[in-house]
């Protein structure tokens, strides 16, 4: 983890989001994380505020010989893993089968409440 730049790795992780959450905004791993929101699991909402106070420690030369190693990059594998891990064709077509369900209740809804109507004034 520490080969490569905690600046570098962030940044990464960064541009995982956008392209598997969908999360345009914020250019780096701190935005992103308040955007996401509930869309990340809490666990991995923890593991990303660690990575992030850890860039900010890892800015000064002093504070970075606190940073253990083996525990970023452990966090950077569980962050990864759960990107890695999504599929956002699979997300669109969930959100959209969600919207078209629930499109189909509401006239479902209706169209009961017009046949009840109906037989109720003695239309049928």
């Amino acid at each position: 983890m520490l080969e490569r730049d905690l600046t570098e790795t962030n940044a990464a992780l960064a541009a995982l989001m956008r392209e598997k959450l969908g999360i345009r905004r914020g250019a780096t791993l701190a935005a992103k994380l308040r955007i996401a929101g509930r869309l990340l699991p809490k666990a991995e909402r923890k593991v990303g505020r660690t990575l992030v106070e850890a860039e900010r420690l890892w800015a000064n030369p002093r504070l970075r010989r606190r940073l253990d190693p083996a525990a970023l990059a452990a966090a950077e594998a569980r962050l990864r893993g759960f990107l890695d891990r999504i599929d956002p064709a699979d997300r669109r077509k969930g959100m959209i089968l969600g919207i078209l369900a629930s499109l189909a209740f509401n006239f479902l809804l209706i169209a009961a409440a017009a046949i009840v109507w109906a037989w109720h004034t003695g239309r049928i």
